[in-house]
């Protein structure tokens, strides 16, 4: 009973940690000086559809650099 109860809270744990996603806010159109300065303070972006999507726990560098 203890090795099945311990095998389940591994698989649980393992599959916790298997779903660790990054999630983006939407920050802003992109601009060749807004990637610049985004690059410049080491801040991980993408870009889709022509907008600028930083990395909810950057928010606050990209505020801190980029206004």
């Amino acid at each position: 009973m203890m090795k099945k109860l311990i095998l389940s809270f591994s698989v649980l744990v393992l599959l916790a940690a298997c779903n660790t996603g990054e999630s983006y806010t939407h920050w802003t159109d992109s601009t060749d000086n807004q990637t610049q300065r985004l690059d410049e303070a080491g801040i991980k972006y993408e870009i889709r559809e022509g907008e600028i999507w930083v990395r909810e726990k950057d928010l606050k560098k990209a505020v801190a650099c980029c206004s």
